[in-house]
């Protein structure tokens, strides 16, 4: 039995040092690796502003899912990394993650982490989607 699997690169020099690639495909399953707020230059997106940071991320994960025929709507879970886990990050995260996912809200888990990669990092965030037609969908 063969698998079909595709990936998704993002072009990060970590991808091929570690060993990964942002995104991939198998069956009507995508798993989105962690994914920090990084501008296309590989310098870190809004330092100090949680917020922007996780939009950021949360636009380079939708462009990954589109490469693979996907958008919000399939994701079904959603990990966000934080390295500050006061009210006003939570709130700021939060709402990126609600402008994306609003309409159709996944299982979600927020945790506080000790760092990231670079210290003006402070989310990031990884999700996990099924390809499916919507059909049937509850709130």
């Amino acid at each position: 039995m063969t698998i079909e699997v595709e990936r998704v690169t993002s072009g990060a020099p970590w991808e091929n040092k570690v060993g990964y690639r942002r995104a991939v495909k198998s069956g009507p399953h995508i798993w989105v690796s962690g994914t920090v707020s990084v501008n296309p230059d590989g310098t870190v997106h809004a330092p100090g502003d949680p917020g922007a940071q996780a939009t950021r991320s949360l636009e380079i994960i939708l462009g990954a899912l589109r490469e693979l025929g996907a958008d919000a709507r399939h994701v079904m879970r959603t990990r966000m990394f934080v390295t500050d886990i006061t009210p006003a990050t939570m709130d700021a995260v939060g709402a990126a993650h609600r402008a994306v996912f609003g309409e159709h809200p996944p299982a979600a888990t927020m945790v506080a982490i000790s760092g990231l990669a670079d210290p003006a990092l402070m989310v990031e965030i990884e999700v996990d989607a099924f390809l499916h037609d919507g059909v049937g969908e509850a709130g």
